[in-house]
């Protein structure tokens, strides 16, 4: 019971930590560009208080428990694992150590390398759940969402955090290993583990309206980065905007796979996996995964 309460009270702190989506000057900037770009936009309390909206609340504790449990301690391996990488690649390739930068040039390239990376591990098992039937009656949990807010980032099936969390520690760790085998320089722990500067820009820059009815696209820009209406889109329960806009950051791995939907011209009017995604809003429903 002890555990369920942390876990709780973890999830509340959510809007104090800035490693996760909804802290709050996350939260405010993209407030800030909604009114400032679409000026009259109103949020009803509908939109939050509804049985998706709650169901969105319920696996986020629900994950926030079992992240404490199994996620956190996995996470502990990832500089071990890097080191693993490190070693690996000097028994093969012979010793490294073939470049030296400054510290603040080391720490951008590694920022970078770890947000492309990162972007295009997701963009991979995203197709993956999509494509996989059994992998997508878990992610269907997700889409399954008939209203979004920025809780419903955290509206995932407990086999998909746990899946998504090996992905991240296999990419970090795999990036790390080849940075310090690479550079002369040493990557500082708060490299390793800390806020990635890329990810803090690209949440500032109005990523909680991607799960909200803030239709906001990009422009041209599209070719380039997923924009919050590019993801409406591929949370629409219209036909033709199935298996679209996988990216979540940079969208140039959907136009490498020919998933890529522009936003302009097109419309999202419902939510969720099909017309009848609001019946689908129960924890008994979900957890065994959608069929």
């Amino acid at each position: 019971m002890l555990e369920w309460i942390e876990a709780a009270a973890g999830a509340l702190f959510f809007v104090f930590d800035a490693q996760k989506r909804i802290y709050w000057l996350y939260l405010l900037s993209s407030l800030i560009l909604t009114f400032f770009v679409k000026r009259r936009v109103t949020f009803k309390a509908e939109l939050w208080f509804n049985a998706s909206s709650r169901m969105d609340l319920a696996w986020l504790f629900i994950n926030q428990f079992l992240t404490k449990l199994l996620i956190l301690p996995l996470f502990a391996m990832q500089i071990s694992l890097a080191l693993v990488v490190k070693r690996l690649l000097t028994a093969v390739f012979g010793s490294g150590n073939f470049f030296l930068l400054s510290d603040l040039s080391l720490s951008c390239l590694f920022a970078l390398a770890l947000f492309a990376g990162h972007d295009f591990s997701k963009f991979l098992v995203h197709l993956l759940f999509h494509k996989i039937p059994f992998l997508w009656r878990f992610h269907a949990v997700h889409h399954s969402a008939s209203s979004l807010t920025p809780l419903t980032l955290y509206r995932i099936h407990s086999v998909e955090l746990f899946i998504n969390a090996l992905r991240s520690l296999i990419t970090a760790s795999l990036l790390s290993g080849l940075f310090i085998y690479l550079f002369k320089n040493n990557i500082s722990v708060f490299d390793l583990l800390g806020v990635n500067l890329f990810v803090f820009i690209f949440n500032l820059a109005g990523s909680n309206l991607r799960h909200s009815p803030v239709y906001l696209g990009f422009g041209k820009w599209e070719r380039l980065f997923i924009s919050p209406a590019q993801h409406q889109i591929h949370h629409s329960a219209r036909s033709r905007h199935f298996d679209k806009n996988f990216g979540s950051a940079l969208s140039i791995w959907d136009t490498w796979f020919n998933t890529l939907m522009l936003s302009k011209d097109e419309q999202v009017k419902v939510f969720g996996i099909d017309q009848s995604s609001f019946n689908r809003q129960t924890f008994k429903q979900q957890w065994l995964g959608i069929r």
